[in-house]
């Protein structure tokens, strides 16, 4: 498959992954999976302060993403959707926030050191690990002004 094949996808794991974080009560829901195995959305809504039919439209954005999976066998019956976060293999994506303040110096020095690390990173790649792939890093940063 060339790159240009390849560059959709990307393009659409990359939006997704922006869509699911974009937004704090999805955010909220994926530190909930980090906490809990299974959730349904009833629990979403009592832990989270939200009406079931928000969380269930929520899950299902996280669904689409691929960052969660349905789990039937753990449904008591057939209207109860249980729901299982998928793991980091499965979901193909690493989110990471962090708000810190800088100045517009250092943050430039910040950049600078992460863009470093990741070129020492694949300069140690072993091209012929079986296990390597490809990812797609974006670094984006933006300041308290927008």
């Amino acid at each position: 498959m060339s790159d240009e094949q390849k560059q959709p996808d990307v393009l659409r794991t990359m939006s997704a992954t922006i869509k699911v974080h974009g937004h704090p009560t999805r955010r909220d829901i994926l530190t909930l999976f980090r906490r809990r195995d299974r959730l349904r959305a009833a629990d979403i809504a009592e832990v989270l302060g939200v009406s079931a039919s928000t969380a269930s439209f929520h899950l299902r954005v996280l669904a689409d993403a691929g960052f969660i999976a349905e789990a039937p066998e753990d449904s008591r019956d057939r209207r109860e959707r249980v729901w299982v976060a998928r793991t980091l293999g499965e979901v193909h994506t690493v989110f990471r926030q962090r708000s810190v303040r800088l100045t517009a110096v250092e943050l430039g020095v910040l950049v600078e050191r992460i863009e470093g690390l990741i070129s020492a990173a694949v300069h140690a790649h072993d091209r012929d690990d079986p296990d390597g792939r490809s990812w797609q890093i974006d670094l984006l940063a933006a300041d308290d002004l927008i």
